[in-house]
């Protein structure tokens, strides 16, 4: 990492009342030192101002480091060369799969740190208290632009609940225009985050919450769920007709697909072991980290052992002889053209490499969307057969979505019923004791709530041109019966 031009940060978890030891001192001064030579050079330094990763619905913290390592080369600067000039440029970003690195990035407008320290080359100021105001203010800044470009939530309740609200109403994440994907989703989110409550509200964000947790627990997608099952009646025949034409395809299309996905097999293999091993539960970065890491050696594995196999089997049934004479290979052959034949071998397993590389990556994310409409077509079906359901009591585990881990570089508290954090975690822990199949039914009934009071509420906000296009995407989607 240091030789791709990372600048080492060593955190201190915080415990206790925050302060500093003397290596915590150490540390920032080195990092502040490396950051100024790094920009002294022309260099531009990307920073995660968060200070950690974490999963939360919303922003927890914007940490001050940015600030302060930007005024200390101002004023390094200045003192050296008298040039002082340095921009900052807050970037959103924007997940559209987490698990996948799936997202967008959005640039807010630049900051100028000069401009915020006048009074800093003033004489006669407090230079300390100026500083500390003046890093306050730039913290501020960065907070208030990184908030705009991406999706915040009070808590846990509302984003879920915006979330399936979306799902609704696009019927799948796909159909929402990446450009849109940001200004719809937090649209959703400004809906149901509301100053004064309504019965209609409350309604529709308990049910969509609900409906959440229950596509969770069964491993159904809504747009699984709808394709199979959609909401708007429809006669048996065409459901049956539709369901029997997507099998097929998927067959078809998975045949298409063998070729390149056995190559791949260890890359499945390798990042769903390392994913188990070295991830803690629920922590979806960490998860996606290693399954990259460990599904590339993997796809290394994959790729040596199929070209080792291509010419075990050319060398056993008389291939190696004829390549070798279609390269043109003679027995007074020099060393020219022997090196030209190692050029076009080598080329010839990169173009192969890089084809079968292409070719998966074309046809995975499909095919695997395939793969889970039948895998959720079967737990229907084992839902839909007669069978003794589960209590009520059983199932109220299952109508409230696992909250995600805490992170221990995270300053606010998490927890919930603490009034100085702005995220209220009342999600239950993660909990599976009752069958799949016994959560279909209550599923589809929590479905059919989910449409109907949303579009009650949707209802309610119509003076809202944006709602107003909500709802009629809704209606021509599917209607409630």
């Amino acid at each position: 990492m240091l030789s791709s031009g990372a600048i080492p940060v060593k955190r201190n978890p915080n415990i206790g009342d925050g302060s500093v030891s003397g290596s915590g001192v150490s540390s920032q001064t080195s990092l502040f030192r490396e950051s100024s030579m790094a920009l002294a050079h022309g260099g531009v330094i990307g920073v995660f101002p968060e200070g950690t990763s974490y999963t939360l619905p919303t922003i927890m913290q914007v940490m001050s480091g940015t600030a302060w390592a930007a005024i200390d080369f101002v004023k390094w600067a200045r003192d050296k060369n008298g040039l002082s000039k340095l921009t900052i440029v807050p970037v959103g970003i924007v997940y559209t799969d987490k698990a996948r690195y799936q997202s967008r990035f959005r640039y807010g407008e630049p900051i100028v740190v000069e401009s915020y320290m006048p009074e800093m080359f003033g004489g006669g100021a407090d230079v300390q208290a100026v500083t500390k105001a003046i890093v306050k203010q730039l913290t501020a800044e960065m907070e208030r632009q990184m908030r705009a470009m991406t999706i915040n939530a009070p808590d846990w309740d509302t984003l879920y609940a915006a979330q399936m609200a979306r799902d609704i109403i696009y019927e799948d994440p796909a159909n929402v225009p990446l450009r849109d994907w940001l200004s719809v989703s937090q649209n959703l989110v400004d809906l149901f985050t509301t100053s004064s409550s309504s019965a209609t509200l409350d309604a529709a964000k308990t049910a969509l919450t609900t409906y959440y947790s229950l596509l969770h627990y069964t491993g159904i997608s809504h747009s699984s769920l709808t394709f199979l099952l959609p909401i708007k009646s429809k006669p048996l025949f065409i459901r049956l007709l539709r369901t029997v034409r997507h099998v097929l395809f998927a067959f078809f299309s998975f045949v298409f697909f063998l070729p390149p996905m056995l190559l791949h097999i260890p890359a499945y293999i390798a990042a769903k072991f390392a994913a188990k091993a070295f991830a803690k539960e629920g922590e979806v970065e960490t998860e996606a980290q290693f399954k990259v890491i460990f599904g590339g050696v993997g796809l290394g594995v994959g790729l040596g052992v199929g070209l080792g196999a291509a010419l075990g089997c050319l060398r056993k049934y008389g291939g190696l002889e004829l390549v070798w004479k279609l390269l043109g290979k003679t027995a007074q052959e020099g060393v020219l053209g022997r090196l030209k034949r190692i050029v076009i071998v080598l080329g010839a397993a990169y173009s192969s490499v890089y084809l079968l590389v292409r070719w998966h990556n074309a046809l995975v994310y499909d095919n695997y969307k395939r793969l889970k409409t039948l895998l959720s077509l079967h737990k229907l079906c084992l839902g839909l057969f007669p069978q003794r359901p589960a209590s009520l009591e059983d199932l109220k585990k299952y109508q409230r979505p696992p909250v995600p881990p805490q992170n221990r570089f995270i300053k606010k508290k998490q927890d919930a019923g603490d009034g100085d954090s702005p995220v209220k975690n009342t999600c239950l822990p993660s909990t599976r004791k009752v069958p799949t199949r016994k959560l279909i039914k209550p599923l589809l009934a929590a479905r059919k709530q989910a449409h109907f009071t949303l579009e009650a509420y949707l209802k309610t906000r119509t003076e809202d041109a944006e709602v107003a296009r909500f709802l009629f995407k809704m209606r021509s989607r599917s209607s409630v019966e």
